[in-house]
């Protein structure tokens, strides 16, 4: 089997190409990127390229699968990045289609899914990112792309993870670690997220099997806000959300966050994950375990 990883420069993608080398199904790994990878990763073929000009295109022939996970990590700010993550995934996603690659697994984040009512949501919900952060209505338009790209002979995997957390990527503790306070109303929401490790196996699963469709990916129902703030030993003062999301006072604090990201966090809904539970994805570690391995990183006392 041959495989084809674009992002592979990123901490994400660097698992998922070291999973897929200790596959014994797996004979070649193509790395695809248009930033570095350093260090390189032993044993793949790593290809660097500007993503959205030809040249790069012949790294498809004869690719079994390929794993596209631009939308995982990461919060661009500014159109002119979010732009270019929307422009990025349509060429790659066009490439591939062209090339016949059979199977093409997307990453993408919770985010996309937007304003939602407060009920656990599922994969046949509508994706409403367009009328969130500028991350998020680039994920939507990327989202609405896909939907254009049913193709006879190609099965397109789309999973949508929570917060990623774990040895390599602690964004959401660094941040909550360093706030003195909560948002006020908030201490009932359910943060949920889902180790980096989980996340590598759900990408491994649906390049061994047909998968075709949405898939929620995200521990189990979350931690409540609340249990957080105790793990971090947050002093639990209360300021409005609104307040809280200001760049000003993100900047103050010495970890800049965008408001939408910071929004996001508070805000998103709960993923229902009965449907990749069913296709055989086992978590191995809770969101409780999986913010706790994320804080002793970013605390290494802890």
């Amino acid at each position: 089997m041959r495989v084809l990883v674009t992002g592979v420069a990123s901490s994400l993608g660097r698992l998922v190409a070291e999973r897929l080398l200790a596959e014994p199904a797996v004979e070649t790994v193509i790395g695809l990127d248009d930033r570095a990878c350093r260090p390189l990763v032993p044993g793949i073929r790593f290809v660097r390229a500007n993503l959205r000009r030809p040249e790069w295109t012949s790294v498809l022939d004869g690719v079994d699968a390929a794993v596209v996970l631009g939308g995982v990590q990461g919060w661009l700010s500014g159109r002119s990045a979010t732009m270019r993550l929307v422009e990025d995934g349509k060429y790659i996603l066009r490439a591939m289609i062209t090339a016949g690659v059979p199977k093409i697994i997307t990453g993408s984040s919770m985010v996309v899914y937007g304003p939602q009512p407060r009920v656990p949501i599922t994969e046949t919900l509508p994706v409403r990112g367009h009328q969130a952060s500028p991350y998020a209505r680039s994920l939507a338009l990327l989202s609405d792309y896909v939907d254009t790209l049913a193709q006879p002979g190609t099965t397109i995997t789309r999973l949508r993870s929570a917060w990623v957390c774990g040895p390599h990527e602690s964004t959401p503790m660094r941040y909550l670690a360093s706030r003195p306070v909560l948002a006020c109303g908030h201490t009932e929401h359910r943060i949920q997220a889902v180790h980096e490790d989980d996340l590598v196996a759900a990408f491994w699963l649906a390049i061994r099997h047909d998968l075709p469709g949405v898939y929620n990916v995200a521990a189990d129902d979350g931690c409540p806000v609340r249990d957080v703030a105790a793990l971090v030993g947050c002093s639990r003062v209360c300021v409005p959300l609104p307040w809280l999301a200001l760049r000003g006072w993100l900047r103050l604090r010495g970890f800049r966050r965008s408001s939408g990201w910071v929004r996001a966090l508070y805000c998103s809904g709960h993923l229902d994950t009965a449907r990749l539970r069913a296709a055989g994805w086992r978590p191995a570690y809770s969101t409780r375990q999986v913010l706790a391995e994320g804080l002793a990183m970013v605390r290494p006392t802890v």
